[in-house]
Formats: structure tokens, C-alpha cells, sequence
């Protein structure tokens, strides 16, 4: 009886299907009619085989008919079908059989595009949409589309099309007079003749965007064919438009469980960065008020994990991180980067893993990755076979190209392998991942900013030890990072009482929340709780947040005069501050001014950089400075950082190297005699131990086996 009544509800929703072949002949007819239409298939005709696609709006279809616009995405085959012989009659000398045009449909409406973890078998045989990236993309093969069989007793030629992966033979000779289909024949198959088309197999991936809660993202695979094939690389944000079909599994039994791929109709390609994120008319109207609330700046800060207490300058930073510079490209054709790199260094549990987690969900974009589990491979890409037959090597997408056009959020960088460490030198500066692995030579996008956090070499920062001699990362990578905040976690009774009553108030809410709402216990009054912890509630709730940033990657704001005084006496200052050799700061801390003060920007929705952007860049990049570079008299030395050597270690190399070359002879100086002579030039003696260190490492001091120091030369 169910079945029954399954049968008769199924073909209640199928009325549709008794739609005539006449009609849908009219209705495409009526379609093509349009100017737009007429041209192209003119265009067709004139420069076929070349040009054998005929490009059709969904909207133009809804336009004519909304009926008819549904029993396009109900059954799709038959529509085609009928859309292309249309097609064809109206574009003369189609009378082979690979003579054949593709009627491609794109530009689906919203409630067409499925999610992929969505896709169930009342989608199969229909027409949807499905976006996410590409995560993997094989090289493009022929495929057989008609084969030309002989008969091998008669000769006799026979068109077998061919639907699938694998070949399909005749089953009989078809040549009436040649007897031989009243025994077994063996039938050749003629490869020069048979007819082709290129298709490409892509893997997508959903967007790291739609996924909340520690969800793994969901793939699928789809079929591009003939001209559109080869389009698509690794990486790519793009929006798939074909029809859900089901495969048998190959297992050797028969299953009854099918695989499902897409046979793919059209490729679009993403237009804007954050098309994905859908703001509505009221959403825009929200987002402009805030943008005039002088609060802004505080409040989005307020709404960056409102759980953890403090960071107030790290959270001032990541949040103009969220909005980054703008991307720049010169007439020589020089590409500026705007996404800005931030390194979190500090001592366990002062809630870097906390914030890093957090602005992964938080950006409109966001890939969490931890450093000690992940590879260059997993970061970059990685070289994996592809399943088309031949196990031929292909490119599989990494983190930092996920996070293309977002944010990479990296935990335990210093847990990375030297190896791994430096594949993202270049993802980080140029941008680009460049890949030459298994025979493939390729370059991928990655234009992410990057959110890392690291431990310091010994664990634990030592507030004896200057800091700049406790981080455990090769300068290379250091000077990529536009600002380096140290978190140091020393006991201090008023910041400790301050955290502990936060971190135990939020465990109060907690509890609470997890209550219904008329619940009432004695002895604690919930009302009261709710009210007293308010300020670790955000002002911003998170999709208004992410929708506000998604916004704000339209603007591109110009710096005014004034604006561009303020950094440039900062940074000449700072660069004039200088004594003897030393470096205070770059020109890559000259970019970051520049991109924070845009950061600024943004955030406001404004179109210039103005005075109060200059100085909220600056005062960020000092105060890191300050924290990470700073001389005792006051000045910045960034050598230390970016060199991993400052300008008085340098010094203190010159005298003991002069030391060696004058008085080391042919069998060189004591550890004493060294110390003797240094003391003279001001050096202490755990100087000249240190400095011999770092000169035995870098291979330009030996210690011999009599136990004096020698300079190599």
C-alpha cells in the first residue's frame, strides 16, 4: 500500500513531464528569438567548430515563462535535448554526427544553488548549482564520444555512441546482406576516426565560509566537457551548474548504494571576493548606521572574544586585519599586497590557540591550521594521483590557497619543520605558491592574510633574557610579519584579579545560558548573573560582523596629504633615530603603516585615509616596536628581529674578529687571552662568550683541539 501511494505521489509531482515536445520546441524557439540570441547563434554558424557553445541566461528562461523555467530545472535532459536540435536548425551543414552545439545554461537562481553535504536523491536528474573551491583538477584527456567499429568478416562500419567511462561495442553486425549476424563477430575498432571531446574531472570543495562548529567540508566530483574543459585550476572560487547523476559503485558485487557526480553544464567563475556572503537591503542599511557610530572602532574590538580578557592592542590589530589594505597593481605591472601578517609570540595559556580559533570563524573567510600537524604539502599543495585510469599526478589545493581572498590562521609555527617554515616565504610576500613537485610545475594564488601564533624557544618567555634572543623563528620569516606582539604572562595581583573574575564570570554566564529561561534556583539569581556579565557578550553579533566586513572590501580609500605627513615624519623619525650602524626600522614597516591606516579606512566605510586613520597606524606600529625592537636608550633597533643579530652583537663581532686576525697568530687565542684583550675594548666576559657562540655557529670561528679559537678565513 505505501508503495502504491509513493507511486501515486511521485506522479503527482512529475504533471510537469506531461509537457508535449512541441512545446518545448516553441518555447525555445520563442527564446531564441531575441536579439541577443539570434546574434549568437549567427556567431555559431560563422565560426564553428571554434565556436560551438551557445551561452543562455536562466533569467531570460524565468522571463518568458516561470512554468516552463521550472520544467527546465525539473528535466533537464529532455530540455536540452530539444534546446539543441532547436539550435541546430537554425545553424545549416550539421548533418555529421559530431556536429553538435551546447546549449549552456547559467546564472541560476539562489534557490537552485544546493549545498554539497545538502545534495539528496530527490536532486538527482535535476538541474542545480553548486559553489564551493577546486580543490582538485585533472589534466584534460580525450574522451571518446562516437566510436567507428568494422566488421571483421564483412567490413561493414558501425557509429556506437559512447555514454561513460567505459566502451560499449555492437552487439551484432548491421549489414543485412553480409550473413554475419547469425554468428560470433569480431568487431575492430578504427581510433583515427572515431570522435572525441576533452573532458576534465574536478573535485569541489565547499567554502570554508558556510562551515560552522568543526564541520569537515564535503566534495564532489563533476565532469566538464569539450570547450569548457581546462578552465578551472586548483584554487579556484567557482560555481558549478549541471545535472546530479548516480553511478554504480565499481565494487565486484553489485551494490545497491550509489556514487553521485556532476555532469557539468557550465563553469562560472566568483566576480567580487565576497559574493558568497548575501547582504540584503536591510543588512546594507544596518551597516551604514554603524559605520557613523563614533564607537565603531572600540565596539568591533569589544565583539573579538569578548571571552578573553585583555589583548587590547592585539585585538585593535587583528581587527584591522580583518579589513586589510587595499591591493594595489602599478603600470609596470608591480602588484603591492594589502592583507597584513600578524605573529602572536607569548607564553602558554595567555589564549593565543582561543583567538586564533575564533577569528577563523569569525572572518568571512577563515582556515584554522596547526602548525605540528600540518605540512608544506597541507599548507600549499600537495601532488596526488588522479583517479581517471591512468594514476597520472595532479594538484590537491592547501590551506593557504583555501584561505585565498581571507584569512590563514596558523597555531604552532615553531613547531613547524625548517622545510615546512619556508614554503611560506614566498606565499606570504608574493602571494603566490610556486609548486614543481611529481612533474608538475605550476603557480598557485594564496592572497590571504595570515594570523599566526608561536611559543618562545625556551617555552616560556625569560624576563632576564632580551626577547629577541628567545624567538625560536628564522628572521626570513619574521621580517614578513607587518606587526609581532609579545604576550607575556608574569604575575601581576591586579591583572590576575582582573582575569580571574572574568574567566570565572564567563563560566557563570555559561551556566546559566545553559538553563531555560524560567528556571528558577534557589539561592542564585539568574537575572542579576546575566546582567553583571554583559560585557563578555559582543556588541556585534558575528554575522552582522562578517556581512560588515564582506562590505567593506568594496571601498578602496586614497590617502590624504595629511595623512600621508603624519606616517611619513613617524617613520623618518624613527629611521633618523638611528646611532652607528643600526637599523631602527625598514621599509616593509613602512608598508604597514600604509595598510593599517587603509585597515582604518575601511572600517569606517570611508573613501580617504584621513588623520585619525595615520596615527591609529602608527601608534600600533610603535607600540610593537617599543615592545619587540626597543633599544635601552630609548631608540628601535629592528635588526634583532629581522636579522636575528642587533647592531650592538655586530659591534661586539667586529672587536672580536679584529682580536683573532691581530694577536690569534697561526695557533690562535685562549678563551682567557680573548677576554683580556676584549676588556679593554668595554666587552664583559659573558660578551665574549655569547659572541664566540653565535660566530662558532655561523662557521666563522673554530675552536681547535688545543683549546684556542681560530678565525676561519
Amino acid at each position: 500500500m505505501d508503495l502504491v501511494g509513493r507511486k501515486e505521489r511521485r506522479g503527482g509531482m512529475r504533471t510537469a513531464a506531461n509537457l508535449q515536445d512541441a512545446d518545448i520546441e516553441e518555447s525555445w524557439s520563442e527564446i531564441f528569438t531575441k536579439d541577443k540570441y539570434s546574434i549568437a547563434i549567427a556567431e555559431i554558424a560563422s565560426k564553428y567548430p571554434q565556436l560551438r557553445s551557445l551561452r543562455v541566461d536562466y533569467a531570460d528562461i524565468n522571463a518568458y515563462n516561470v512554468d516552463f523555467a521550472m520544467f527546465v530545472l525539473e528535466y533537464p535532459d529532455r530540455s536540452l535535448e530539444i534546446a539543441k536540435k532547436v539550435v541546430l536548425s537554425l545553424v545549416p551543414n550539421m548533418d555529421r554526427p559530431e556536429n553538435s552545439v551546447h546549449v549552456r545554461i547559467f546564472n541560476l537562481p539562489r534557490d537552485a544553488t544546493v549545498e554539497i553535504r545538502n545534495l539528496r536523491a530527490d536532486h538527482l536528474l535535476k538541474l542545480v548549482a553548486v559553489e564551493g573551491l577546486a580543490r582538485k583538477v585533472t589534466t584534460v584527456k580525450p574522451r571518446m564520444t562516437y566510436a567507428l567499429f568494422r566488421c571483421a568478416r564483412c567490413g561493414c562500419e558501425m557509429w556506437v555512441e559512447q555514454n561513460g567511462m567505459i566502451l560499449r561495442e555492437p552487439t551484432m553486425c548491421s549489414n543485412p546482406e553480409g550473413g554475419c549476424n547469425k554468428q560470433a563477430v569480431r568487431f575492430i575498432l578504427d581510433q583515427g576516426e572515431s570522435l572525441y571531446t576533452d573532458t576534465q574531472k574536478i573535485e569541489i570543495q565547499e567554502s570554508p565560509e558556510g562551515l560552522r562548529g568543526g564541520a569537515q567540508p564535503e566534495r564532489i566530483s563533476g565532469y566538464v566537457e569539450d570547450d569548457i574543459a581546462g578552465q578551472v585550476t586548483a584554487g579556484n572560487r567557482i560555481t558549478l551548474i549541471g545535472v546530479l547523476r548516480a553511478v554504480e559503485k565499481s565494487d565486484r558485487d553489485k551494490s545497491t548504494v550509489f556514487d553521485t557526480f556532476l555532469d557539468v553544464l557550465s563553469v562560472e567563475f566568483e566576480q567580487h571576493e565576497y559574493d558568497e556572503i548575501q547582504i540584503t537591503d536591510e543588512d546594507e542599511k544596518r551597516i551604514l548606521e554603524m559605520s557613523r557610530d563614533p564607537e565603531l572602532f572600540d565596539n568591533i574590538v569589544k565583539s573579538i572574544s569578548p571571552t578573553i580578557n585583555g589583548l587590547d592592542e592585539v585585538k585593535r590589530a587583528i581587527a584591522l586585519q580583518l579589513f586589510g589594505g587595499s591591493h594595489k597593481v602599478l603600470d609596470d605591472g608591480t602588484v603591492i599586497r594589502g592583507d597584513m601578517h600578524i605573529l602572536l609570540m607569548g607564553d602558554p595559556g595567555v589564549a593565543k590557540s582561543q583567538l586564533l580559533r575564533y577569528m577563523s570563524m569569525l572572518a568571512p573567510r577563515g582556515i584554522y591550521a596547526s602548525g605540528k600537524s600540518a605540512s608544506a604539502a597541507g599548507l600549499t599543495a600537495a601532488a596526488v594521483r588522479d583517479d581517471f585510469g591512468d594514476g597520472r599526478w595532479t594538484l590537491e589545493a592547501g590551506a593557504l590557497v583555501l584561505a585565498d581572498k581571507g584569512l590563514a590562521c596558523i597555531d604552532e609555527l615553531d613547531k613547524m619543520t625548517e622545510q615546512d617554515r619556508s614554503s611560506l616565504h614566498e606565499a606570504m610576500e608574493s602571494q603566490k605558491i610556486s609548486v614543481a613537485k611529481a612533474g608538475i610545475t605550476a603557480t598557485l594564488q594564496c592572497r590571504c592574510s595570515m594570523l599566526a601564533a608561536a611559543n618562545p624557544k625556551y617555552g616560556r618567555f625569560d624576563t632576564d633574557t632580551p626577547i629577541y634572543d628567545q624567538i625560536n623563528l628564522p628572521p626570513a620569516l619574521m621580517s614578513r610579519f607587518d606587526l609581532i606582539f609579545v604576550l607575556t604572562d608574569s604575575p601581576d595581583k591586579k591583572r590576575d584579579t582582573k582575569i580571574t573574575n572574568h574567566i570565572l564570570s564567563a563560566h557563570q554566564r555559561g551556566q546559566v545560558r545553559m538553563k531555560p529561561e524560567d528556571s528558577v534556583i534557589e539561592g542564585v539569581d539568574m537575572k542579576a548573573i546575566i546582567e553583571r556579565t554583559n560585557d563578555i557578550r559582543p556588541v556585534y553579533d558575528v554575522e552582522i560582523l562578517r556581512k560588515y566586513v564582506a562590505y567593506s572590501k568594496r571601498i578602496v580609500p586614497v590617502m590624504t596629504d595629511s595623512a600621508l605627513d603624519i606616517i611619513s615624519k613617524s617613520y623618518l623619525s624613527i629611521r633618523s633615530s638611528s646611532q652607528g650602524d643600526s637599523v631602527p626600522i625598514t621599509a616593509r614597516q613602512l608598508e604597514a603603516f600604509v595598510r593599517l591606516s587603509e585597515a582604518s579606512a575601511k572600517m569606517r566605510l570611508s573613501e580617504t585615509v584621513t588623520d585619525l586613520d595615520a596615527n591609529r597606524a602608527v601608534d600600533l606600529v610603535e607600540f610593537y616596536l617599543r615592545k619587540i625592537a626597543g633599544s635601552p636608550d630609548g631608540g628601535f633597533d629592528i635588526d634583532k628581529v629581522m636579522s636575528g643579530i642587533s647592531a650592538k652583537s655586530r659591534d661586539k663581532i667586529k672587536v672580536i674578529k679584529r682580536i683573532l686576525s691581530e694577536f690569534g697568530g697561526d695557533d690562535g687565542l685562549t678563551l682567557d687571552e680573548i677576554i683580556i684583550h676584549s676588556s679593554s675594548n668595554g666587552l664583559t666576559e659573558d660578551e665574549v662568550r655569547e659572541t664566540l657562540n653565535t660566530l662558532s655557529g655561523k662557521g666563522e670561528v673554530i675552536k681547535t683541539q688545543k683549546g684556542t679559537y681560530m678565525q676561519v678565513i
